[in-house]
């Protein structure tokens, strides 16, 4: 079970599982049950899940940390976020795992305040937090858009040698880039030796919510050279400064790429970002150049 478990073969996991417990001189013990929960959470299968919690509690086996600990981390998945908070809050013991998912369902949720306060008391019980907990904190400060909390709080956990990572290096990147800061955003950026595509949308967000096209168009040229590739939200983002600043067609039509020019423009309807009329008029030259008007005659609704 723990083998198919680690190598995502969920369904076998439960296979197996169901074999266990019909065997009639072997009973599954605290060892086996994280590794079904997790396949269970895997596959979204929920009303599984319940039925082993029913086990647990039965067994005893709820009060094991480990298992307490798959289970939330089980509801989690499956999105039942109550169910998940309130076996937390029954555990009577509890590990920085356990600590980590339920911040996570609260983060999931929306719910940054609750991150914070919770936050809180896991330190007051003692519990450090990692980067993965220090990425949720840092995403909901900037959530709240509340700059000096965040700031604080890294600057306090970095002393303690918390990895400067990927996840910890984009929730800066996105909390700087929401609060204004986008000067500090781009020096956390520029500072971070492996760059994900969360920390390219983060600083391309940060830069077209201030309606600066120029450095969207840039960034996002370097994202395609680096070989990282755009997302929906990286096209939105760009997008819609561009149309702020009447540059649509800059980086593709000055370079030539008429037709990427027109499928940028395309997935404005796919991102849901209307055009007005400072983007047809950007977009127009891109449409004549490429001889698509005839596309456009032939079917007038692909770009209206």
């Amino acid at each position: 079970m723990a083998a198919y478990a680690k190598n995502y073969m969920f369904i076998e996991a439960l296979e197996v599982f169901d074999r266990l417990v019909l065997h009639p001189f072997l009973k599954p013990d605290s060892y086996k049950y994280p590794s079904v929960l997790k396949a269970c959470g895997g596959l979204g299968r929920v009303s599984y899940g319940q039925l082993i919690h029913t086990q647990l509690i039965r067994t005893g086996f709820v009060l094991d940390v480990v298992v307490a600990s798959s289970l939330v981390g089980m509801f989690a998945k499956c999105k039942r976020f109550d169910y998940g908070i309130k076996v937390f809050d029954e555990m009577s013991e509890r590990d920085i795992a356990s600590w980590n998912t339920v911040i996570s369902c609260y983060y999931q949720e929306g719910q940054a305040g609750k991150v914070l306060e919770l936050f809180g008391k896991m330190r007051d019980s003692g519990f450090e937090p990692n980067s993965v907990t220090l990425t949720m904190v840092i995403s909901s400060c900037a959530r709240l858009l509340d700059l000096e909390r965040g700031k604080e709080i890294y600057e306090e956990f970095v002393k303690d040698g918390i990895a400067f990572d990927s996840y910890v290096g984009s929730a800066l990147v996105d909390m700087y880039g929401k609060c204004g800061c986008l000067e500090m955003a781009r020096e956390v950026f520029d500072r971070m030796p492996v760059k994900n595509v969360v920390a390219w949308n983060a600083l391309i967000a940060g830069y077209s919510s201030k309606g600066d096209g120029k450095s969207c168009i840039e960034l996002f040229r370097r994202m395609n050279e680096e070989g990282v590739k755009p997302t929906l939200i990286t096209r939105s983002c760009t997008l819609m400064s561009c149309t702020r600043s009447a540059k649509l067609e800059h980086g593709y039509v000055a370079v030539g790429d008429y037709f990427k020019a027109l499928t940028l423009y395309g997935g404005m309807k796919e991102s849901d970002v209307k055009p007005d009329a400072v983007t047809f008029t950007s977009v127009l030259p891109a449409l004549f150049i490429a001889s698509s008007l005839r596309k456009g005659k032939r079917d007038p609704q692909v770009y209206c």
